[in-house]
């Protein structure tokens, strides 16, 4: 069997941890996992601070030291983080939850890119957040203005409510990973190696550190929400960690059927679904104008 090369961030918490564990016991894989402090046994672990582009650009480094003349067989965007308020800055000068979730991952495929092979699976996580139609627990994006999340003193639609930035900080971030998995399969990389592209949306899972920098309310009640009657209860679509974390690794492993031309795949009470993303998340427009803003982010911070 063919060993599979698969790095991934976000494998060591959450429904990350139950998809690297899936991954690592599966036969013929070698797991890269990019993680700050936990580990994960069986999987070579290298360091990565998504609050640091020059770290990602070090980790990068590693991982093709690791990987020697291989290639790599899949991708997995997964680490995520959600900062109480637009105010906190990465040392790259960028907002944080922007940065983490969005930037430091486009930069991260980016380098990675010429070492994907033949047929490679890139997946990037998004969130149902993204879409105002889901009604998720959190405010919707307004845009997906990559300048303006980067720098939200130059935001034209910030709200009163420091709350409701944060939200949207979010929920524009994982917007922004549909449109990056969107545009990524219109490249002629992608097309020219035949890529799938993925933008896995695992619906509301309760029990995960997302909101561990939250207010304790929203803390305490998402902890509570993990239990199976209440989670079923109170958010009917919602998924277990389980069922999130071994559906990422079925979406990797090449176990779930994606019909063609489709990329967006969501996580409803248990079942994979393959409805359309939000309408901003369908704009060709502005689709390509948060890859070449990203770009231009990166060139600001000096990292091309």
């Amino acid at each position: 069997m063919e060993k599979l090369n698969i790095v991934m961030t976000g494998g060591t918490s959450g429904f990350g941890a139950v998809t690297s564990k899936e991954l690592i016991d599966t036969l013929g894989t070698h797991v890269i996992l990019g993680n700050r402090n936990r580990q994960i046994h069986g999987a070579k672990h290298i360091p990565l601070n998504l609050e640091s582009l020059d770290n990602v650009r070090l980790f990068v480094a590693e991982v093709i030291k690791n990987i020697k003349s291989e290639k790599i067989q899949v991708l997995i965007c997964n680490a995520g983080m959600n900062h109480p308020d637009i105010n906190s800055r990465t040392i790259d000068g960028f907002e944080t939850t922007f940065a983490v979730n969005h930037l430091a991952h486009f930069y991260l495929l980016k380098l990675l890119m010429p070492y994907l092979d033949t047929n490679a699976k890139i997946i990037m996580t998004s969130s149902s957040t993204h879409d105002p139609d889901e009604n998720a627990l959190s405010a919707p994006p307004k845009h997906a203005n990559a300048i303006w999340l980067a720098h939200p003193e130059k935001d034209k639609t910030l709200n009163d409510k420091m709350t409701i930035n944060a939200q949207r900080a979010y929920s524009s971030s994982k917007l922004c990973a549909i449109l990056t998995i969107r545009q990524l399969a219109r490249t002629a990389e992608a097309n020219q190696n035949n890529w799938q592209c993925i933008a896995y949306d695992p619906g509301a899972t309760p029990g995960t550190g997302l909101l561990q920098k939250g207010t304790i309310f929203m803390r305490v009640a998402w902890q509570i929400f993990r239990i199976p009657f209440l989670r079923k209860r109170i958010l009917p679509k919602s998924n277990s960690i389980n069922d999130a974390g071994v559906t990422l690794a079925s979406l990797a492993l090449g176990n779930v059927k994606v019909p063609a031309g489709k990329v967006y795949v969501a996580l409803r009470a248990g079942e994979i679904t393959f409805l359309p993303p939000s309408k901003l998340a369908q704009n060709n427009s502005l689709m390509e104008e948060l890859w070449k803003q990203s770009g231009q982010l990166l060139n600001e911070a000096k990292f091309k």
